[in-house]
C-alpha cells in the first residue's frame, strides 16, 4: 500500500536576527514546532517565481486581508523585510508534528519589494536581484525528487 504524501510550505518573515511571523500550511488551525520554532497555521497561496539569467525574479504571495495580515504587510513593505519559503513533502501525519524524513522539495530567499490590498486579499510582491542561473548563493533552489525515476535502456 502506498504512503499518502503531504505538502508542507513553511514561510518566514524577517529582518536581521528578528523574526516577525512564521506560518506553515499544512496543519489547519494548528502550532507546530519544527527547528525549535513555532509555525502558526496561516492559509496562503505562492505565485511562483518568474525569472531570468540577468536576475530580477520576481513572485508572490497571497494571504486574507485580516487585520493582522493588512499590519504584517505594511510592516514588511517599510521594512524592507525578507521572506523565506521551503516546500517540503513528508508522509501525511495526523498529528501536529512534521514527521521525520521530510523531503525538501524546493525554497526560496526574497525581499518584500512591494504589496497590495483588496477587500479580501493581501498580496505580497515579491524579489531577488540575484540571478538563479550561475550566481554563486542562488535564491532557489529545486529538486528531482518529485521526478522520480527515469527509465533506463
Amino acid at each position: 500500500m502506498a504512503t499518502e504524501l503531504q505538502q508542507l510550505c513553511l514561510v518566514r518573515f524577517y529582518l536581521g536576527g528578528v523574526t516577525y511571523a512564521r506560518w506553515q500550511s499544512a496543519y489547519v488551525d494548528q502550532v507546530i514546532s519544527y527547528e525549535s520554532a513555532s509555525w502558526t497555521y496561516q492559509q496562503f497561496n505562492w505565485e511562483g517565481v518568474a525569472s531570468g539569467a540577468g536576475g530580477g525574479n520576481q513572485g508572490g504571495l497571497s494571504a486574507p486581508a485580516t487585520p493582522v495580515i493588512r499590519s504584517l504587510l505594511a510592516s514588511a513593505i517599510a521594512g524592507p523585510w525578507l521572506v523565506s519559503l521551503r516546500v517540503f513533502q513528508a508522509p501525511e501525519a495526523a498529528t501536529g508534528t512534521p514527521p521525520a524524513g521530510m523531503t525538501l522539495v524546493g525554497s526560496l530567499v526574497a525581499e518584500v519589494i512591494g504589496g497590495d490590498c483588496s477587500m479580501t486579499t493581501a498580496s505580497f510582491a515579491l524579489g531577488s536581484a540575484l540571478s538563479p542561473i550561475g550566481a554563486q548563493f542562488p535564491p532557489r533552489t529545486a529538486t528531482t525528487r518529485l521526478i522520480g525515476v527515469p527509465c533506463r535502456l
